[in-house]
């Protein structure tokens, strides 16, 4: 069920979330967030665009607290992050993962399940005695992305590439979260079946009125499902715009040895005021 519109705040609407001078450095001293501010709608598909180590993969983990902030706050419609207030934000936020990150010995209701680790006891996670409802949740998730009950009990190792990511993305719907993580999600996949999972990804989300965080290196995968991209390099926002405004210089500026150039944002985002 799609959620309700987010409040209105100061004429506008309040960003879902939202990054603030966000810095993270390595023992080394390299950044690999350096000075990032940016505020994403509610049901915004927010695509992350970048080559390797140019900060995604950091800026995604901070979201649930894996990865810890040198600097800089994120919120989540009103609730800052803190240790105080990081379980109940992990609560609203799932992740998708590049690699699957599945227990590929483990049966695809297992896998599914797992994602259930943030509302049943863990004493039930560890011997997989999960409840009825999530149970039942387990095979409606798994039917949505074009799985069926059939699936349930095959080790995960016995499935392709694509059908292990769409047990990954039911194991991240299993909560009906707010935000959807989705870290480089169609990187091991061919380009038909990436453009069947992020297909996929937008339409569920867009159903539930989930706000999505993806991050991508494929410029025409970007430019196609975005609502939004967030250009990043060696750490920094240099693009943030609609896919139609991401241009050859903008790309230039990301992906070869050429000046960066921050490109204006587009007037839509110009047009919203945040408190």
């Amino acid at each position: 069920m799609a959620r309700a519109n987010p409040a209105l705040v100061g004429g506008g609407v309040q960003p879902h979330l939202s990054f603030t001078s966000l810095v993270r450095r390595f023992p080394d001293g390299v950044r690999a967030l350096d000075d990032v501010s940016f505020d994403v709608p509610n049901g915004e598909f927010c695509v992350v665009l970048g080559r390797s180590g140019s900060g995604k993969t950091t800026l995604l983990r901070s979201v649930n607290g894996l990865t810890d902030l040198d600097g800089g706050t994120i919120r989540m419609g009103e609730t800052e992050m803190s240790r105080a207030t990081l379980r109940a934000i992990r609560r609203r936020v799932a992740m998708v993962h590049q690699s699957f990150d599945l227990v590929e010995r483990a049966s695809v209701a297992a896998n599914v399940l797992s994602g259930a680790v943030a509302e049943a006891p863990a004493w039930r996670v560890h011997l997989g005695w999960y409840p009825d409802h999530l149970r039942a949740r387990a095979c409606a998730v798994l039917h949505r992305v074009g799985l069926d009950e059939i699936h349930l009990p095959r080790r995960a190792a016995a499935l392709s590439g694509g059908q292990q990511q769409r047990v990954g993305i039911a194991r991240a719907l299993l909560l009906d979260p707010e935000v959807i993580l989705a870290d480089e999600p169609v990187a091991s996949l061919d380009p038909a079946i990436s453009r069947e999972i992020l297909t996929l990804l937008r339409d569920v989300a867009r159903e539930r009125g989930a706000t999505v965080l993806c991050s991508l290196h494929q410029t025409d995968l970007a430019r196609e499902f975005g609502d939004r991209i967030v250009g990043m390099r060696h750490g920094r926002v240099m693009f943030d715009g609609p896919p139609a405004r991401f241009d050859a210089a903008a790309e230039a500026a990301l992906y070869e040895n050429t000046p960066a150039v921050v490109s204006p944002k587009a007037p839509v985002a110009r047009e919203r005021s945040y408190a």
